[in-house]
């Protein structure tokens, strides 16, 4: 029997994978990033928000949790559209395989990989896109895959699936206009939306004008009708993609409907942010990377490109048709860096907050690709053409070292920019007069480019933080909620007073809790959260902030602390282990109670003043008035205020002016800063004895604080809490996606439940599906009257089934669309079987296949067998590059080996 050879991977494909790969691992040992030391590149919101849902979702593969939903995230939260937003990269399911203490090292090591990965792709798609196998093109994949983007946002690793399959995208794309085949296009661009839904936004956009792109420059056809038919097939695929992701894309959709991101207000007026030469700035190397809110974009990709655009210019082989068409795409994204309408469609129709330039990544793939087109015909550039491209790049620096703009560079990062300009113009004068060996010039070149990427991404990227510091008390936590899971079998939620490291250390430490700081948080609570005098913004609510009434309401049974508490009357310590303490909220009412039928008109859960919305709530469903009455207190003369304590008391307060983002305490003679009073918190100072002297002020300024000071009526409090819980909800079963339980209701209300209000909730009522009311725009809640009720809820995330079997229906078509090109390739019409007629593998196609094996295969010598960086004769006569019109799946022995 006699077996098709394989032909052997082409070096440059080894090299542009692990070349970005060791430069990171040598970033990580200066860095000291574990294992190197103590440090773990944990930057914003990985630290606040992937790393604790990365654990979530570690914890859900370890114990067969469901994907649907999570107790862990907020008061809970559709972990459907969490995963399709934060977690849905194939590669994120590896986390399951390692133990906890390692997902931080395995959320770096998945970083490397992806961005080792998206060299790797890039320099694929230069390969089939040019006809060219030589090792020189993995130093484009390079600056690829570390560019200012990968610089600035890396720690967006969910990110990074879209950029790594961007290149295979347009590839796919560029053999549906050439072969009317595309099948790789959608199979690609539907992994893309099913990677990362959000910034597949940015890429569908951006395919859609390289689709025009690619129209202009084809070849012009003998029927206009022709035109027609590639739009055609482009919609056809470009549906069937995002077909292919409606198991993802659908539940997210009506996922979105209830967050804050559901409000569009579309700009009415064009803005400016700043000048097209602000953004040929940001190309410069070390370049300090934005990720504020000043809307730079970070498109840094080699100081070559400020040398090989012009040379594309110059470069007669290419039509003008192409250049004209690519460097109009070029200023389209310019134009969307640069002004606020296009940057918001860009954005899915909003604007960023923060990260800016979200689909830069695409600018520089296309920047790259031009710029590569330039570099394989570097031998018939003209030494006045290199001279006039190097010295336009003079003027520029020069031009920047004078004009004083806001955003120009300093001169030490136009100097080194000028340094390895001067590098790369004395190895491309090198290589045209043949002074030296190819082997020593391709050495120098990868030197020279090497040495500036490293430098770049050490000087821009990976701030660090101490792995001991962000684990240091993971397993006193986890002892005391193991051992509360073990006496404790009910359904409750823990929060974290003091000592927190984020809103999502639930998620992190695996417990059910009322806080999250996540993009799919439900608008409808962080509203109510923010009126209860919680700590709250658009994204984002806490119970930082709770008086013992909020931890009452909303079933928080048990509190952490990092320091003892003083409120002995609500609260008792039930555990402790090392410097961790554990509190048990005495008063706690379950997750779900009767409260009034008309909860909805009465309340006024609307006020500014939180104390009276907490007020109103007890006086409105018990009867109890006056549960927080205010305290005294005088204003200063710097705005700050003192409170002269009269009575033993526990006294809260809550600073009304948004602009004081830090308030500072002092009480006696001890001080204490409290942050994130912009985002409405209320200020538990704890419980105070007659004489105490409070002081509190702007911490960074001198802002009126328009205070409101209040203290609790423990007794009301106890009472209020014993009418509430006679007609409290017996939870008898749950999980992730279940609650069960009875309840006897004795006076006519609404049940309301402690649970965000989602429609993917089913409501039964003693086995009968019931119509859900929404309490505060927030809450879940069912219509009772007196009787005993089983109550039954059961969350499955709306769109999720038909999404299923669109995304199953598309696989087919695109399955069928696969066999039918097998049968044009003369294959049997299904594949692992073999058309009749065929011979196995005959002596002639055996020779011939491995002729083409040698022929394909590069050796340290194959360099050396040609001066040229490309062969020329790899471009037709009208311009357009031969390569064009190879298959991107084409493996013939017409690819042959192009020199440096």
């Amino acid at each position: 029997m006699r077996f098709k050879e394989k032909k052997a991977i082409h070096p440059m494909y080894f090299i542009s994978f692990f070349l970005p790969l060791i430069i990171m691992i040598a970033i990580f040992a200066v860095r000291g990033i574990y294992p190197f030391g103590d440090n773990v590149y944990l930057r914003s919101d990985m630290y606040h928000q992937y790393c604790p849902f990365f654990s979530e979702l570690w914890d859900k593969i370890r114990n067969g949790g469901s994907l649907f939903y999570s107790w862990e995230i907020g008061l809970g939260s559709n972990f459907s559209a969490l995963y399709g937003y934060y977690l849905s990269s194939p590669l994120n399911w590896f986390v399951g395989f390692f133990p906890h203490s390692f997902i931080i090292e395995l959320m770096n090591i998945i970083i490397l990989i992806k961005l080792a990965l998206a060299s790797t792709t890039f320099t694929y798609y230069i390969a089939k896109r040019f006809n060219v196998r030589n090792i020189t093109v993995s130093i484009f994949g390079m600056f690829y895959a570390l560019s200012g983007f990968t610089a600035a946002f890396s720690w967006n690793l969910m990110w990074f699936d879209c950029m790594l399959l961007l290149p295979l995208v347009l590839l796919g794309l560029e053999s549906l206009i050439k072969e009317d085949k595309g099948l790789m296009y959608s199979i690609t661009l539907g992994l893309t939306i099913l990677s990362n839904y959000y910034i597949a936004i940015m890429v569908c956009i951006s395919v859609v004008f390289y689709f025009f792109v690619l129209l202009v420059t084809m070849p012009v056809p003998e029927k206009k009708t022709v035109y027609l038919q590639k739009i055609g097939y482009f919609t056809i695929f470009s549906l069937l993609a995002g077909a292919m992701s409606a198991v993802i894309l659908l539940p997210e959709l009506y996922a979105l409907g209830l967050t804050a991101s559901s409000d569009i207000s579309f700009p009415k007026t064009l803005t400016q942010y700043f000048s097209v030469v602000t953004v040929l700035n940001r190309q410069l190397a070390n370049t300090e990377v934005c990720i504020g809110l000043e809307h730079l974009p970070n498109i840094y990709c080699g100081v070559s490109v400020f040398l090989l655009y012009p040379l594309y210019i110059f470069n007669r082989k290419i039509s003008a048709r192409e250049k004209i068409a690519k460097s109009v795409l070029l200023f389209v994204f310019i134009f969307a860096f640069s002004f606020n309408i296009p940057n918001f469609i860009w954005h899915g129709f909003h604007y960023p907050n923060s990260l800016p330039a979200r689909q830069s990544f695409v600018y520089i793939f296309i920047l790259l690709t031009m710029c590569f087109d330039a570099y394989k015909d570097m031998k018939d550039y003209s030494t006045s053409q290199l001279a006039k491209a190097f010295g336009l790049f003079l003027i520029y620096l020069l031009w920047l070292d004078h004009s004083g703009g806001d955003n120009d560079p300093e001169y030490g990062i136009l100097f080194v920019n000028a340094f390895f300009m001067l590098l790369y113009v004395i190895v491309a004068l090198l290589y045209q007069k043949d002074k030296l060996k190819i082997h020593f010039i391709v050495f120098l070149l990868f030197c020279v480019s090497c040495i500036e990427c490293t430098m770049n991404m050490e000087e821009t990227s990976y701030s660090t933080t101490g792995r001991s510091a962000y684990f240091k008390d993971y397993d006193s936590v986890k002892t005391l909620t193991t051992e509360l899971s073990e006496s404790d079998d009910s359904f409750y939620r823990i929060a974290k007073a003091f000592g927190y490291r984020s809103k999502n250390d639930a998620a992190w430490h695996n417990f059910n809790s009322a806080s999250t700081f996540s993009s799919t948080a439900y608008a409808g609570v962080t509203e109510l959260f923010g009126r209860l005098g919680l700590e709250h913004s658009m994204n984002a609510y806490a119970d930082h902030g709770a008086t013992p009434l909020v931890y009452s309401m909303f079933d928080i049974k048990y509190i952490l602390s990092n320091k003892e508490l003083t409120d002995t009357t609500t609260l008792e310590l039930v555990g402790t282990a090392d410097d961790e303490y554990l509190y048990h909220a005495k008063y706690t009412l379950p997750l779900g109670y009767m409260v009034i039928p008309t909860i909805n008109d009465d309340w006024n859960y609307k006020n500014s003043n939180p104390f009276s919305v907490q007020n109103d709530f007890v006086q409105e469903n018990t009867g109890i008035s006056s549960l927080f009455t205010t305290i005294d207190f005088n204003n200063n003369d710097k705005g700050g205020i003192t409170i002269d304590v009269e009575k033993d008391e526990h006294v809260y307060v809550y600073i009304g002016n948004k602009s004081v983002k830090t308030a500072k305490v002092t009480i006696d003679e001890s001080n204490e800063n409290f942050a994130g009073i912009n985002h409405g918190r209320i200020i538990d100072l704890g419980w105070q004895t007659a004489g105490t002297l409070i002081k509190i002020a702007d911490k960074d300024g001198e802002e009126a604080l328009n205070a409101y000071v209040y203290t609790m009526n423990a007794d009301k409090f106890i009472e209020a809490y014993n009418i509430l819980n006679t007609q409290g909800l017996d939870v008898t079963a749950y999980s992730d996606t279940t609650i069960s339980g009875t309840i006897h209701v004795n006076e006519a209300g609404i049940l309301m439940l402690s649970i965000p209000y989602d429609p993917s909730w089913t409501l039964k009522v003693n086995g009968v599906k019931t119509e859900i009311t929404e309490i505060a725009e927030a809450l879940i809640g069912v219509e009772l009257e007196p009787g005993d009720y089983t109550i039954e809820l059961s969350f499955t995330p709306r769109g999720f089934k038909p999404g299923i079997m669109i995304t199953f229906t598309s696989v087919v078509i695109l399955f069928i669309i696969y066999c039918f090109y097998r049968k044009e390739a003369g294959k049997k019409f299904l594949p692992f079987t073999k058309a009749k007629g065929i011979p196995d593998n005959s002596s002639e196609s055996t020779a011939k296949a491995a002729t083409d094996n040698s022929s394909s295969i590069s050796d340290t010598n194959a360099v050396a067998n040609d001066n040229s960086v490309a062969d020329n004769n790899a471009v037709t006569d009208n311009g357009s590059a031969a390569g064009n019109d190879v298959s991107p799946d084409d493996t013939s022995s017409d690819i042959t080996d192009k020199k440096i």
